[in-house]
């Protein structure tokens, strides 16, 4: 049995400059034993297919800003699992959009120093203690996306993707409890990779997911001061 910490949408280089300190205190607090990083690791607005201000185009320098980022969660995080999303997989879907064999590419934990993480294919899930973990960018959407799923596969279901959802709910049917669990993200929606939203009046929710031995689930918000 397992006590997971669950890392939301980084999407590095706009991770937020405090989520790495307050991964590391809920980390000390629930005194977690293994990590899963929930996908969109890396952002990658350089090469997506939405358009984008020209300052957001140097693909060169948003590699490096990004690698920066992912170093410092990786010296806090050694070892992961990490669930490839859909901003992440950009490289992927663009080689096949050129025709190119994707045997030409980095794997993602060469390609980003991540040596003690598994890069697990977009779209995929794992399972710890009877606890699914996926994206989020399959299967049901909704308001709260994560109970829609737990619903489907009648399965606790654990996601990030959807920046705007957080938090647990609970189902239940003669036999058995599951919950859905959106963990949120970590990203400063202040970055100019962010600007999309900038027309929305809700912002990304911060924080993180814990689950413990398969069967408690707790969503932690990171509280910014009104920052």
């Amino acid at each position: 049995m397992s006590r997971v910490l669950i890392i939301g949408d980084t999407h590095c280089p706009a991770m937020h400059p405090e989520y790495i300190e307050f991964l590391q205190e809920i980390q000390e607090s629930w005194q977690t034993d293994c990590v899963v990083h929930i996908g969109d690791l890396i952002d990658w607005a350089s090469i997506s297919y939405h358009p984008k201000a020209p300052s957001l185009k140097n693909s060169e320098a948003e590699f490096e800003a990004a690698y920066s980022q992912v170093q410092a969660l990786y010296a806090a995080f050694p070892e992961a699992d990490w669930m490839i999303g859909n901003h992440d997989s950009l490289t992927e879907r663009q080689a096949t959009d050129l025709g190119l064999p994707l045997q030409v590419l980095k794997g993602y934990e060469e390609l980003w120093g991540l040596n003690g993480w598994t890069a697990h294919p977009r779209y995929s899930n794992i399972v710890i203690d009877g606890v699914m973990y996926q994206h989020g960018d399959r299967g049901k959407g909704g308001a709260f996306p994560a109970l829609m799923n737990a619903k489907v596969e009648f399965m606790s279901c654990v996601q990030g993707h959807y920046h705007a959802a957080a938090g647990v709910q609970y189902i239940a049917n003669q036999n058995d409890l599951v919950f859905g669990l959106q963990v949120g993200s970590g990203v400063d929606h202040h970055k100019e990779a962010m600007d999309y939203g900038k027309k929305y009046s809700q912002k990304p929710l911060l924080g993180c997911g814990v689950v413990i031995d398969g069967h408690t689930a707790l969503y932690e918000p990171m509280h910014l001061g009104g920052k």
